[in-house]
């Protein structure tokens, strides 16, 4: 199969290559109104069939853009964002014509540009503005994304509202890292590092296949033409604890060399407090367990290399080494145990544990690019290592203790070690032909796996000649996949269409070195893409997409050894696990500010971590388990207000009905319900020279449903401001995050007839205080690359 993917793509690609048509050229020089020779603009040719052609100027001002046919074009010129000139030309064979503009004007050497949005809504996403957001200054990625709309972050889980499962990329390369790697890893990462982030929910065919509700792209800033940049920052946030961070960055260009360099550092502590209710037949359990989480310290460093070999070819790498050591203890967790007849205190289950664990990961990427022809037919090609280690070790001690004394008789304590290591190779090669008015792209990938996990289990109540005193797990994991995509783009008149299909072949092979038990699977998949989009003039668009997406389990989830957590609560993975695949379909019309979307949602066999619960011995197993499908359908309305010159307003409303079903015979048999989220976004110029500002935001989720859970509401206001100075070179935040403690959301369902329900709080109550400051050579531009491999990096972790 992989042999039979490699040829065809291959055969394809020497098709297109061989693919000729008659081209004309325009070119000439770009000068301003003193007759300056303009470098770094950009001169687009756009026909009558709304195509666009474009070329960037040399530092001679001079530009060339080939046209697949004669025609009449509107010739535009753009800097910085801002069109500075439009011109209808007719095109007949190669002609040379010089444009004179007026340039941006600037004061003190400094550009003034039209300010981007904060909030901007495209077809097929939505786009923050990271830049743009007083809220996000100083603080990571998971700051950033707590403040955009649609985008929840609750638990230290990413979702789109109304959809569960989904992929992060960076710089459109997928991180799939689940729950604490995940969320440890955009940690890592400083937001005065990004530009913007754009929520995907109905991704094209040439993006991995990999996440339910769509995608969360991160983009880097990257540096202007002939300059070096540098900057320093530091924060301090109080939460429980208090944590702090140190950071840098540097980007330099010069000539055909980019240079680019990121680090950050982080240390401090944050509790997370999990609250939870059992109503057994007899007795109720009512848990607090708070948790201290040290970081000590969390560390990346990444640095890259770009080099221009001439117009045509470029060639690149990139290092990333990242650094995740924690340390979570767990003082006097307490479970209190009542009678449900006479609602008094029987006794308590108290446990003490401490957890430790180091995850070091290592990535290298190669990375080339080929430009075939000033049509603007290229070629790309990445191959990708990642390495992840985790060695962590848990120990804990719980007993039942009766008026402050221990019953003996139920202490228990034990340990458990374990070592996981990942290995990860990708190759993956992209395409993009532009013919007889059609943009074709097409390409392949092919990703190979390896996970072994090393677990030990030791049940300190036993001697160690006991044979269930020590208990050992040996399991590898291999999963290989490859896939092949196309794509064909067609404009006309009004109308644009786009059509794409990605096919995806998955193999996997278990293994239990202690059980000598193995399991096999393949599958293939096809993930279609279907996008329409009608422009019913300059101000206002209608467009309807489709698309299929799938979520792969992480390789954790499917380790099949049980690790127990006290005498009460184990966790076990599930080798027969299988992904999950969803149907999205959305409707958008667009006019100026307003955005209106409608959307439906079918997921099947969706999974999560899911508690049964034995009513009769009160023994809590947490497994992951295929457990239910889903209908959600729903309307989002957003608004962008521009009243007053020193005011920007970003009201969003989303409704919709979730209508769940369960596949298993242990939970509720179905639960449907309205759910409803309102968000308010503010930013406020204090000053004319917006030097200093001010962010207000506001968020409400109503009581709702959630998969198989009903869910309280949930809220969140902070506020925030900054100031920057010495002509922006130095930047001073100040963010007060969820000031009324409104984001404790509780969840309630039933376990084989036991009413269960928990509702955890992870420290979001803080204010954070940063400084950054820039500096750098106007005269020397670098931009941002990464991994190919970034979706294997997400699953190392359930």
């Amino acid at each position: 199969m992989k042999s039979r993917m490699i040829q065809l793509f291959l055969l394809i690609a020497l098709l297109f290559l061989g693919i000729k048509g008659n081209a004309q050229n325009i070119s000439g020089y770009v000068f301003n109104t003193d007759n300056i020779k303009l470098s770094d603009v950009e001169v687009i040719a756009v026909s009558e069939a709304n195509e666009k052609f474009s070329s960037i100027t040399d530092k001679e001002g001079k530009f060339q853009i080939s046209l697949p046919k004669e025609g009449n074009y509107s010739i535009e010129i753009v800097q910085n964002g801002d069109k500075l000139f439009s011109e209808k030309t007719t095109i007949a064979g190669n002609i040379n014509k010089d444009f004179k503009v007026e340039t941006v004007k600037s004061i003190e050497g400094i550009v003034l540009t039209s300010e981007k949005k904060l909030i901007e809504r495209k077809i097929d996403r939505l786009v923050f503005n990271v830049e743009r957001s007083v809220a996000a200054s100083g603080g990571d990625i998971l700051d950033a994304l707590k403040v955009i709309p649609g985008v929840q972050v609750k638990n230290d889980e990413i979702s789109i509202t109304g959809k569960n499962g989904v992929s992060v990329l960076l710089d459109d390369r997928i991180v799939q890292l689940n729950g604490n790697e995940l969320v440890n890893y955009l940690k890592s990462i400083s937001s005065d590092d990004i530009k913007s982030i754009e929520v995907i929910t109905t991704p094209p065919a040439k993006y991995d296949a990999q996440g339910n509700s769509g995608l969360i792209n991160i983009k880097y800033k990257k540096g202007k033409n002939n300059n070096w940049n540098a900057s320093v920052r530091s924060s301090y946030m109080q939460k429980t604890y208090p944590l702090g961070s140190v950071g840098g960055s540097f980007l330099f260009k010069k000539n055909n060399l980019s240079l680019s360099t990121n680090f950050n550092y982080l240390t401090g502590s944050q509790q997370n407090i999990d609250q939870n209710v059992m109503g057994f037949p007899k007795e109720t359990w009512v848990g607090y367990q708070p948790r201290k989480i040290t970081y000590q310290p969390l560390f990346s460093f990444r640095t890259g290399v770009d080099y221009d070999i001439n117009d045509k070819v470029s060639v690149g790498a990139i290092f990333l080494t990242q650094a995740s050591n924690m340390k979570i203890t767990n003082n006097n967790n307490l479970i209190s145990v009542f009678d449900n007849s006479m609602h008094n205190l029987q006794y308590d289950i108290i446990t003490n544990a401490v957890s430790n664990s180091k995850s070091p990961a290592n990535s290298l990427n190669f990375h080339t690019l080929y430009k075939i022809d000033t049509l603007g037919t290229k070629l790309t090609f990445d191959a990708d290592y990642f390495n992840y280690k985790d060695k962590s070790d848990y120990s804990f001690s719980s007993g039942n203790f009766y008026n402050g004394i221990e019953d003996i008789s139920t202490h228990q304590s034990g340990s458990n070690y374990g070592n996981l290591n990942l290995t990860n190779t990708s190759l993956k090669t992209d395409m993009e032909v532009p013919i007889q008015g059609f943009k074709l792209s097409f390409g392949a990938k092919f990703s190979f796996s390896n996970t072994k996990n090393d677990l030990s289990l030791f049940n300190l109540n036993l001697s160690t000649e006991d044979p269930k005193y020590k208990q050992i797990n040996n399991f590898d994991y291999k999963e290989n996949v490859q896939a092949g995509y196309a794509t064909a783009q067609k404009t006309l008149d009004k109308w644009t269409f786009q059509l794409g299909l990605r096919i995806e072949n998955t193999d996997i092979k278990g293994y239990n070195n202690n059980t000598n038990e193995s399991f096999k699977r393949n599958y293939i998949k096809f993930f279609p893409t279907v996008y329409l989009v009608y422009a019913i003039n300059t101000d206002s668009n209608l467009s309807a997409n489709y698309s299929k997406r799938i979520n792969r389990p992480s390789f954790e989830l499917l380790n099949p050894f049980r690790i127990i957590s006290n005498q009460y609560t184990y966790i076990e993975g599930n080798p027969f696990l299988q992904p999950s695949y969803t149907d999205n379909f959305e409707i958008n019309y667009t006019y100026k500010n307003w955005t209106n979307k409608i959307y439906y949602t079918r997921l099947s066999d969706g999974f999560q971590q899911l508690p049964f619960v034995d009513p009769v011995t009160n023994i809590q197993i947490i497994r992951p388990e295929n457990y239910f499908k889903q209908n959600t359908i729903g309307i989002n309305e957003s608004y962008t207000f521009n009243i007053m010159k020193w005011l920007e307003t970003v009201a969003s409303v989303d409704v919709y009905y979730s209508d769940s079903r369960s596949l298993v015979n242990y939970t509720n048999p179905s639960l449907k319900g309205w759910n409803s989220s309102l968000s308010v976004y503010n930013t406020i110029n204090l000053n004319k020279s917006k030097t200093l500002q001010a962010g207000v935001n506001y968020e409400y989720s109503t009581p709702g449903v959630q998969d198989i859970y009903k869910t309280s509401s949930r809220s969140n206001f902070n506020i925030s401001f900054a100031y920057s100075l010495l002509q922006n070179n130095l930047r001073i935040g100040l963010v007060a995050n969820d000031l009324f403690n409104g984001q404790r959301t509780k969840y309630s369902a039933y376990s084989n007839g036991v009413e269960v329900s928990f509702k955890n709080y992870y420290d979001t109550r803080n204010f954070r205080l940063s400084v950054t400051y820039k500096f750098g050579n106007k005269k020397v531009s670098v931009e941002q690359k990464d991994f190919g491999n970034e979706d294997e990096k997400a699953r190392t972790s359930s």
